[in-house]
C-alpha cells in the first residue's frame, strides 16, 4: 500500500502555517497569544474558534473540533488524511515522496500532468471548425460560455490518434500513456478513446482531472457515452460529478440533490439551484453514499422521470439508508428529466418540488405497477422491500421502516417482524462462518470526573518542556493505569516522542489520532496547559496518584473475588496473599519516582 514518507508529511507541516491556512476560510482577529473567529463547523454569534499560532493547533470552544492543519483541511474539505496531505502539498508547491507503492510516485505526477494537458487541448478544440458546431450545440442546450468554461467542458476530435501524437511529443513515459486510459490498443497500435465526442471532465473533490466522460456528437458509434477506464487516478464509485464545485453551497444547504446526468447537473448548477452532485458513468454505490455523508444526511434524489429513473432512484434511496443517510425522492413530471424541465420552467418548480420529495417508502409503493386491492401486489410490494431491509445491519434502521412498512400496507408489525426474521435467519445460514468469538478482557469502568481530570493532567505533562518530566512519565508510567480508553489511545501517540531531547511535535500526535472525540479531547487540554503547574513535583504527584488508584481497583476486583470464594480453601489463602502484596505496593508507590 502507497504510504506518504514522514519527510513528506514534516515537509508540509512546516510550510502550512495554520493561521495562514485558517484564514483562508474564515475571518480570525488576534486576542491575545491566540487567533479567534466564528466557527466554521457549527452555527454560532460569538467567535469561539481559537487558533494556536505558537502551538499550530486549533480547538472550538463551542462544538470541541481540534487538532492540527491537517486536521484542519480533513474536517473543512472532508478529506482523508493522505488526500489532506496532498491538498497542502499542491497549496504550497510540494512534491510528496510516496513509498511502499507498487507504482513509482512519478507515475502518478505524470497522470496528473497527462489529464491536465488532454482537458486543455479538448477546450482548445472548441475553437476548430468541428469545435464551433459544438458550441452551438451548447448553446442550443442552454449552457452558457460561463458554464463551459467553468466546468471546462471540451471536444475530442473524430482523428484516431490526434491527442496521441501530441502527447507523445511531451516525452511521457509509455507506461504512463497506457495506464491514463485515454488510449486504446489496437492490431495496429494505440489510438484514441475519444474520438468525435463532447468532453465531460470528471474531477475529485480537489478539483483535479482524474477522467473524462464522452458524448457521442459525431461518428456512428451506438455508445452514447463512454467513460475512462480505472485507472490509479479515478475510481468511478466514488466520484460525484461537480462535486469540488458544489461542496461550498452543499456545506450550506439540505438536503444534497443528486442527479444522473451530466448536462442534468450543470442545468441546475448554473439555474442557481447548487446544492447538488451527479453520479458518473455508474450506477449508486456504497462509496457514493459515504461520500456523501462527509457533507449531508438528507439526499433528496432527483432521477429522471421515466420507468428506468424511477427504478434507479430507488435503489439508490436503499444504498443512501443503508449508509445511515436520510433519502427522499423527488416527483419528477412523466418522462422528464431536471435537465429538460429547468429550462423549460425554470429552478422554481423543481425547488418546490424538493421541498416535497417524498419518502422512499412510499414513493416505491406509489409507483409499483399493479392493483393495490390485490393482495398479491401487496406481498409482492413487502416481499421486495424486506429483502432490503435484511442487508441493514442497523437494527434499529429495520425495526424502524418495518414499521413504517406496515403503515403504507396496512399489514401487522408481527407478521412483518416474522417474515423479516425468517429472511434474516436464511441469510446468516447462507453466510460463512467466521471465527469462534473469545472472551476479551474488558477495561476497567471510567472514574469520576475527577478522577478524568488527574489523567488529563498527565497528558497535558506529557507535552511539558521540562526532559525530566517528560522522561519521568516515560520510564515509569504504565498505560494500563487509565481508566479511559481516550486517555490511552492518547498516550499511545504521544509515548514514543517522550524522551526525545524536545517536547512532542502537537501535529505530529494528532496525525496518529484516528478518533475525531480524541483530536477534540487533546486539542482542549493543549489550549489549558498554559494554565496548570508542570513541575516534577506535580508530575510525581501525579503518577503517584494514578497508580495508587489503578492498585485500588485491584484491591477491589480481589475483594469480590473473596467474597465469593470459600474461606480456608487454597484459592481464599492465595487471594488473601495478594491482596497483601498490592497493600504493600500501594503503601511504597511514590517512593520510586523521588529518587529520579
Amino acid at each position: 500500500m502507497a504510504r506518504i514518507s514522514e519527510q513528506s508529511i514534516e515537509q508540509v507541516r512546516n510550510a502550512a502555517d495554520i493561521v495562514d491556512v485558517v484564514s483562508g476560510y474564515i475571518q480570525l482577529k488576534r486576542k491575545g497569544r491566540n487567533f479567534f473567529g466564528l466557527c466554521p463547523f457549527h452555527s454560532e454569534k460569538t467567535g469561539s474558534f481559537s487558533v494556536n499560532e505558537q502551538k499550530q493547533i486549533f480547538h472550538c470552544f463551542g462544538c470541541g473540533v481540534g487538532g492540527g492543519v491537517i486536521n484542519f483541511i480533513m474536517q473543512i474539505e472532508k478529506l482523508e488524511f493522505a488526500e489532506a496531505v496532498q491538498f497542502l502539498a499542491d497549496r504550497f508547491n510540494i512534491q510528496l515522496d510516496i513509498t511502499g507503492s507498487s507504482r513509482p510516485r512519478e507515475l502518478l505526477f505524470q497522470l496528473r500532468d497527462i489529464h491536465e494537458f488532454a482537458a486543455r487541448h479538448f477546450q482548445t478544440n472548441l475553437k476548430t471548425a468541428e469545435g464551433k458546431e459544438v458550441l452551438q450545440y451548447f448553446a442550443d442546450r442552454g449552457l452558457s460560455r460561463k458554464t463551459i468554461s467553468e466546468f471546462r467542458l471540451g471536444y475530442s476530435q473524430t482523428g484516431w490518434g490526434t491527442l496521441l501524437e501530441l502527447l507523445r511529443a511531451e516525452k511521457y513515459t509509455a507506461d504512463a500513456m497506457t495506464q491514463s486510459g485515454l488510449f486504446i490498443s489496437g492490431e495496429k497500435g494505440y489510438f484514441d478513446r475519444f474520438r468525435g465526442r463532447i468532453m465531460f471532465p470528471l474531477q475529485n473533490t480537489q478539483g483535479k482531472i482524474v477522467g473524462f466522460a464522452g458524448r457521442v456528437f459525431k461518428g456512428d458509434d451506438p455508445a452514447k457515452y463512454v467513460n475512462s477506464p480505472e485507472t490509479p487516478l479515478y475510481n468511478k464509485s466514488r466520484i460525484l460529478y461537480g462535486l469540488w464545485a458544489s461542496k461550498p453551497f452543499i456545506r450550506e444547504s439540505d438536503p444534497v440533490i443528486v442527479v444522473e446526468g451530466y448536462m442534468d447537473f450543470l442545468q441546475l448548477f448554473q439555474a442557481g439551484i447548487q446544492n447538488i452532485a451527479a453520479v458518473s458513468g455508474t450506477a449508486f454505490t456504497d462509496n457514493h453514499a459515504r461520500e456523501l455523508r462527509k457533507y449531508s444526511r438528507k439526499i433528496a434524489l432527483a432521477y429522471d422521470g421515466d420507468k428506468a429513473g424511477i427504478s434507479a432512484a430507488v435503489r439508490a434511496g436503499y444504498v443512501l439508508l443503508r449508509n445511515g443517510l436520510n433519502p427522499s425522492i423527488v416527483e419528477m413530471p412523466e418522462n422528464v428529466d431536471p435537465d429538460d424541465w429547468v429550462k423549460q420552467a425554470g429552478p422554481g418548480p423543481i425547488l418546490e418540488a424538493v421541498e416535497k420529495a417524498v419518502d422512499l417508502l412510499h414513493f416505491q409503493y406509489e409507483k409499483s405497477a399493479g392493483d393495490r386491492n390485490d393482495p398479491s401486489f401487496n406481498a409482492g410490494f413487502v416481499k421486495s422491500v424486506l429483502q432490503e431491509l435484511v442487508l441493514f445491519e442497523d437494527r434499529i434502521l429495520r425495526e424502524l421502516y418495518v414499521k413504517r412498512l406496515a403503515e403504507i400496507t396496512g399489514l401487522k408489525d408481527e407478521t412483518l417482524f416474522r417474515s423479516l426474521e425468517d429472511l434474516l435467519q436464511r441469510r446468516k445460514q447462507r453466510l460463512p462462518r467466521g471465527k469462534d468469538i473469545t472472551k476479551t478482557e474488558t477495561l476497567r469502568k471510567p472514574d469520576s470526573p475527577a478522577s478524568l481530570k488527574l489523567e488529563d493532567e498527565l497528558l497535558q505533562l506529557c507535552f511539558s518542556t521540562d526532559h525530566s518530566i517528560r522522561k519521568l512519565i516515560y520510564d515509569h508510567f504504565i498505560r494500563e493505569w487509565f481508566t479511559s480508553p481516550s486517555s490511552q489511545r492518547i498516550f499511545d501517540a504521544v509515548f514514543i516522542h517522550l524522551p526525545s531531547a524536545g517536547s512532542p511535535d502537537i501535529n505530529t500526535v494528532f496525525d496518529a489520532l484516528e478518533n475525531d472525540s480524541d483530536r477534540r479531547r487533546l486539542s482542549a487540554l493543549l489550549m489549558e496547559i498554559d494554565k496548570i503547574s508542570t513541575t516534577p513535583v506535580v508530575a510525581k504527584d501525579c503518577l503517584t496518584r494514578l497508580e495508587k488508584k489503578f492498585i485500588d481497583a485491584q484491591l477491589d476486583a480481589k475483594r469480590q473475588q473473596l467474597k465469593a470464594t470459600a474461606s480456608g480453601t487454597v484459592e481464599f489463602s492465595q487471594l488473601l496473599t495478594e491482596m497483601d502484596l498490592l497493600q504493600r505496593k500501594k503503601k511504597n508507590a511514590g517512593k520510586l519516582y523521588s529518587k529520579s
